[in-house]
């Protein structure tokens, strides 16, 4: 379950430069987004050209060419954008060292840890899924303000880790 929590570098350089292009009034060259990001080329190329083959980018060709968005920002979230570079959304799901699933497993019967992981991957689906770029580029304390308000039940208070609520 640990590496299901982990974004990998190049997701983050990938969200990055696809947030960089919302913001972006037209087209983006290779070379501005790569100046812009302080990213090296090679590594911006690669990276567009894995989000032009998972449909998020597109490329204008000609000479003002660049490229662009392939869909509103709105409509493109962060789950789309992680599985354009060919990754699953949550690798490694599961209980470790073991398998949980493995009938070899001693708790394959019966597991109240698969029940957290489970829940947990449930968590970090539905926030991939329902955070678009369009989200994510507004401004740090709406985009927390935002998740806070999902992910938090109507009425539960937001009580600090070790404080204590009577």
């Amino acid at each position: 379950m640990r590496d299901a929590m982990k974004i990998s570098k190049p997701e983050e350089q990938a969200m990055r430069l696809v947030m960089r292009m919302a913001t972006h009034a037209d087209q983006a060259t290779l070379g501005e987004l790569s100046a812009l990001e302080r990213l090296p080329e090679p590594t911006v190329a690669k990276l567009l050209g894995r989000l032009r083959q998972g449909g998020i980018v597109e490329v204008q060709r000609g000479r003002n060419g660049g490229y662009v968005l392939a869909l509103p920002p709105a409509e493109i979230t962060v789950a789309a954008v992680i599985r354009a570079l060919g990754r699953p959304l949550l690798e490694g799901a599961s209980c470790s060292p073991v398998d949980s699933l493995d009938p070899e497993c001693p708790h394959a019967a019966d597991c109240g840890l698969r029940s957290v992981w489970h829940q947990v991957s449930l968590r970090i689906r539905d926030v991939l899924e329902s955070t678009s770029v369009a989200d994510l580029t507004q401004k740090e304390s709406a985009v927390s303000a935002r998740l806070i308000e999902r992910l938090e039940p109507a009425g539960t208070p937001n009580v600090p880790q070790g404080a204590t609520t009577s």
